[in-house]
């Protein structure tokens, strides 16, 4: 009996992988467009990387604490996503919930992880708020290097050139670009991509971050959504 009684409560306990399978089924439905919507895993921010990202006319970061997890690292990428991301939400276990609500920003969203019937289900306790804590130069420094030349020169802004450190024109750009207009930069960028956070560096020295990040399969990238960029406004 004794045995019985664990081997049921090892079936409620949440891993990673249940969760994030849960949660991009959901994701998959409510952002189905694919000429809009990009739905990207292992999303590389220089000092963090989210479990999943979604990126459309938000940058929206998800982040998996499972029954198996610790929040040890969840004070570091909490600094790490504000700098970044609009939107960020919490999905957790059970055994961890009270402990995390009490150390994620208000602003943040939180979704509670179950077994229910031999599968995981999501529940949305409260929706994610507006970043308030957004960071130009955080938020530039996810252009490479040429993008985010190419931006200030969209900027009208000629007075950096290549020559310069990635730091100095990425301070160019947070300084020349407002923020609503570079996070909209970003997001083309990353879509114009595949996907990818970072790419590795083409040339030496290029400055660039090495991390990669993981397309979903059924959001791979649709060229057509750069016919959607001839509008000002994106929709979420």
């Amino acid at each position: 009996m004794i045995g019985k009684t664990k081997a049921t409560r090892s079936k409620l306990v949440t891993r990673d992988v249940d969760i994030r399978k849960a949660l991009l089924a959901n994701l998959e439905v409510k952002y189905s467009d694919s000429s809009h919507d990009l739905i990207v895993e292992e999303f590389g921010c220089k000092t963090a990387r989210a479990d999943v990202a979604v990126i459309n006319g938000f940058l929206h970061a998800y982040e998996i604490k499972s029954d198996s997890d610790s929040l040890d690292r969840l004070p570091s990428q909490i600094d790490a996503y504000q700098g970044v991301f609009e939107y960020v939400t919490l999905i957790c276990g059970r055994r961890l919930l009270e402990r995390a609500r009490t150390t994620i920003p208000k602003w943040w969203g939180l979704q509670r992880a179950e077994f229910r019937d031999g599968s995981v289900l999501i529940h949305e306790l409260r929706t994610a708020k507006p970043n308030p804590n957004q960071n130009a130069f955080a938020v530039a420094r996810m252009l490479w290097k040429t993008e985010a030349l190419a931006v200030l020169r969209r900027f009208g802004h000629r007075g950096v050139t290549s020559r310069c450190t990635a730091d100095e024109i990425w301070n160019a750009v947070a300084t020349h670009v407002p923020i609503a207009e570079l996070t909209n930069e970003v997001r083309q960028a990353i879509k114009a991509r595949g996907g990818s956070g970072f790419a590795k560096p083409s040339v030496p020295n290029d400055d660039s971050c090495t991390t990669e990040s993981t397309v979903q399969a059924n959001h791979s990238p649709d060229l057509s959504w750069l016919l959607s960029l001839q509008s000002p406004h994106l929709r979420h």
